[in-house]
């Protein structure tokens, strides 16, 4: 099953998410430059514009790929819905034969509440879309304004254990969401 075609965006309420272009490179470069993404996802911080072009000229052709969240990550640009303006990304990316979710949003627009909503509006179009079982979320335990935002988003708690996150052995936390539990919040 490709995205080509099979939507135009996934709405939440104050976002919406939509496809990487390559016009996105220097907006998500500087995006990952900043210190929530260097602090929490260092594997995302690009040197300069040719590597942000990079990466995403190799998530847009993931849409067209056939292949699942559990075979290779589909990750959208997130947006917010009143402006249209590009301000993170979220998406959804193998792990160990399951699925899990990951989210950025650029400093400024933090805690504004678009965290959960893009959660909220990806986890439910993956689930649905791709018939996943379940979505998992490991974060740092550190990093708690993402705990919540995924809490808030319907995510339960299941592990709390060490283990090597973004090439750092850490204390982390490992969420699921489920169809029912999508299914319950509505």
């Amino acid at each position: 099953m490709t995205l080509s075609g099979s939507f135009s965006s996934i709405t939440g309420d104050a976002v919406f998410l939509r496809k990487f272009t390559i016009s996105d490179a220097p907006k998500v470069f500087k995006m990952s430059l900043e210190n929530g993404m260097r602090q929490w996802i260092p594997d995302q911080v690009y040197a300069d514009l040719q590597e942000s072009e990079s990466v995403l000229n190799f998530l847009m052709q993931q849409y067209e790929s056939g292949k699942s969240p559990a075979e290779t990550p589909i990750v959208l640009g997130v947006c917010i819905k009143e402006s249209g303006e590009l301000i993170g990304h979220a998406g959804l990316s193998p792990l160990n034969g399951a699925v899990e979710i990951g989210y950025a949003i650029e400093d400024c627009q933090q805690r504004k509440g678009y965290a959960t909503d893009a959660i909220k509006a990806i986890s439910s179009w993956g689930l649905s879309f791709y018939r996943l079982p379940e979505i998992l979320a490991v974060v740092a335990a550190a990093n708690t304004a993402s705990c919540r935002a995924l809490e808030k988003a319907g995510f339960k708690l299941s592990e709390e254990k060490d283990q090597t996150l973004h090439g750092k052995v850490r204390p982390v936390r490992i969420y699921s969401f489920t169809t029912s539990r999508a299914r319950s919040l509505k």
